[in-house]
């Protein structure tokens, strides 16, 4: 079963009401949480609807955009919501360090807050901790340093390297029976596994989009659901 981390922060925000400790920051902390992971889940959902598409403009979207051009191809829209789904999966990284810094009093200033900031400080004050050691199974996961190189190059470099596969398949049965034959066309979508190589060096082994993208997330969330069951 998924990690149910909304229902997590939920039952966080109780505990934090009825102790007192529910500051408007902590709150609007924690419902940013909730925010970010749906936006990344709503990204994988639109991955997972364009996951078998041809490379074409989207047909279930035969629409134009406001300025009037027509909707990009779906190659670009998986790159789109690629880029999405890693940024809006760290950034519920930093905004959970904000929710940490406010509720351990860290002192930190809200613009300089990130989740390495905040596990530093958590480190020098709280050596040992269940909290110390739930933010360094983050920060030391291939989960957190994969999230952070498709991230970091996406945002900061170029484009990650997604490679299409269209095949086209036949199956033949015995003739005179109903489906005897038919035609498939198969699309398959891949992610390279290191965003930092360039072409034509760039490594692309079985990392489907779509299932990397779910592992990812995840791998993530029960990582956050360790840290926020330690704030209350």
């Amino acid at each position: 079963m998924p990690i149910d981390i909304q229902g997590r922060i939920d039952r966080l925000l109780l505990r934090l009401q009825q102790r007192g400790l529910a500051t408007p920051r902590a709150t609007l902390y924690a419902e940013g949480v909730k925010t970010k992971l749906n936006q990344a889940k709503f990204s994988l959902e639109n991955l997972r609807r364009l996951e078998r598409l041809q490379d074409q403009p989207d047909t279930q979207d035969a629409t134009t955009i406001s300025i009037g051009q027509a909707l990009p191809n779906v190659s670009e829209q998986v790159i789109y919501y690629c880029d999405c789904f890693w940024d809006f999966l760290r950034s519920a990284l930093d905004i959970t360090g904000q929710l940490v810094n406010e509720l351990r009093s860290l002192g930190i200033s809200e613009r300089n807050v990130d989740i390495k900031a905040v596990a530093s400080a958590i480190k020098s004050r709280e050596l040992g901790s269940t909290l110390d050691k739930a933010l360094d199974e983050l920060l030391n996961s291939s989960a957190f340093t994969q999230l952070e190189d498709y991230r970091h190059c996406s945002t900061h470099r170029r484009p990650i390297y997604i490679q299409t596969r269209t095949m086209t398949t036949s199956v033949t049965g015995t003739s005179g029976y109903y489906g005897s034959s038919d035609t498939r066309i198969i699309v398959e979508r891949n992610i390279c596994t290191n965003p930092w190589d360039l072409k034509p060096r760039v490594r692309v082994g079985v990392r489907p989009v779509v299932g990397y993208c779910e592992s990812l997330l995840q791998r993530i969330r029960g990582k956050l659901d360790t840290i926020i069951n330690q704030l209350a």
